[in-house]
């Protein structure tokens, strides 16, 4: 059995930046009070960027051919998550508002990479049950991107606030 592929629901995401929302002619910079509005730009993009990063490599072509199970895949898919976590927790951010989105993404990328981790070797084990397990969590967790992402975009391109 081959399962799907959800690193396509996520690479079909797109996450803007925090300068997009000064609005024409204006940067992020000068949309607002200037360290306020620059430290909060500075974090969102830096936070942005891991993401959009994350998805460019869960899209880059896999030289997995003899890959029947899907298994290495889901595995690079994993690894890739993995750092997404890794590095998106490792932004210096000082907004608490964003810190706990940033938070709970890197909490769901760990969660889809474990789901994939797991789906990998039920798959190499041809364990139905297992599938049909990992298979579930791996839905679950994925469906927590898109709210988080909107929540980062939403208040990365708010015009004020902490």
């Amino acid at each position: 059995m081959r399962p799907p592929y959800p690193w396509l629901l996520l690479a079909s995401l797109f996450v803007t930046a925090c300068g997009s929302s000064a609005g024409p002619g204006k940067t992020a910079d000068s949309a607002g009070p200037e360290s306020e509005r620059t430290d909060k730009a500075r974090e969102c993009d830096a936070v942005i960027a891991i993401i959009n990063k994350g998805i460019k490599d869960l899209n880059a072509p896999s030289n997995e051919g003899d890959d029947p199970t899907g298994a290495k895949q889901l595995r690079a898919m994993a690894d890739t998550l993995d750092a997404v976590a890794r590095d998106i927790e490792a932004v210096d951010v000082t907004r608490p508002e964003l810190g706990r989105k940033v938070t709970d993404y890197g909490d769901m990328a760990r969660d889809t990479a474990k789901a994939a981790r797991d789906l990998a070797r039920a798959s190499e084990a041809k364990d139905a049950r297992g599938i049909k397990a990992a298979q579930s969590a791996l839905d679950t967790a994925v469906k927590r991107e898109d709210p988080l992402v909107d929540s980062i975009n939403a208040y990365c391109q708010a015009k004020q606030g902490p």
